[in-house]
């Protein structure tokens, strides 16, 4: 394994991806921001090669700010390569080069707002509620950042920052390393975690969380509520819908037709009351 320079130093620029968003060619300055301290390192005394590589390296580029870690990783050590390349065989590693930004940068935009966008922030969130629960805090209850409640509520606040940003550095970190010491087989280091198992499990973890936040709200709301046969009914409606919806989605039935369900019962059940 090749020992990644100026690794901790180009981990911290990560962070700066985004800096300078551009119409014409997105995160390109950001990107080059990051870069920049290996380019001065592999063409350091090479004048002419280091423009060459500047330029090559204003070019497009758009990906997730966590996961296009796995573009710069790869994209420095292709310029490792290239620099020790004779003249006349650079356009063709100079090609690749733009073949590594394109796909990983593409691959890793869809892996990182599945994974961080649609999973990790929507959970962090609901972590937080439930965090609240846990902590006996009435999350619409005014004064909660006051006297005894105020400690749950800072407790909960971490954890779900926690949640979130804690596998977005360990995420960051990985993926330039892996990216770096991979190779076109392992795309770079990309299919070396099963992406779609790990969102699938924070899916399903999140709707477990989400769950109990429905049922202990409707615990709060009607603990005290005399259990007659319309209350049970109405408070099953919303169970009921949840699994049809699970096995719907397993069948591969279009949730347009849940829609039409749902409308026609609670339909009836507006007209029998």
């Amino acid at each position: 394994m090749k020992k990644f320079k100026n690794f901790y130093q180009t981990f911290i620029r990560s962070f700066f991806l985004q800096a300078y968003w551009n119409f014409a060619q997105m995160q390109n300055i950001g990107l080059l921001f990051i870069i920049l301290p290996s380019l001065k390192r592999i063409y350091k005394g090479e004048k002419t090669l280091m423009r060459r590589a500047l330029k090559r390296n204003m070019e497009v580029f758009n990906s997730h700010p966590v996961l296009s870690a796995y573009s710069v990783g790869a994209m420095i050590k292709q310029e490792e390569k290239i620099a020790v390349t004779p003249k006349q065989e650079m356009p063709e590693e100079e090609r690749e080069l733009r073949i590594i930004r394109i796909s990983t940068a593409n691959t890793a935009a869809s892996i990182g707002d599945r994974l961080f966008w649609g999973t990790l922030k929507p959970l962090s969130l609901v972590f937080f509620i439930v965090a609240l629960f846990a902590g006996d805090v009435d999350a619409l209850k005014e004064g909660i950042l006051k006297g005894e409640f105020l400690f749950p509520v800072v407790l909960a606040l971490l954890g779900s920052l926690f949640v979130y940003n804690v596998p977005a550095l360990v995420t960051r970190a990985k993926g330039l390393a892996d990216s770096y010491n991979g190779t076109e087989e392992d795309f770079y280091g990309l299919i070396n975690l099963n992406w779609n198992r790990v969102i699938y499990f924070l899916k399903t973890l999140g709707q477990i969380f989400t769950l109990f936040i429905i049922f202990y709200g409707l615990y709060i709301q009607f603990h005290d509520t005399a259990w007659d046969v319309d209350t049970i009914t109405r408070l099953s409606l919303l169970p009921a819908f949840i699994i049809l919806s699970i096995f719907m989605r397993k069948l591969n039935i279009p949730n347009i037709f849940l829609y039409i369900i749902a409308t026609i019962v609670f339909g009836l059940a507006s007209f029998a009351a």
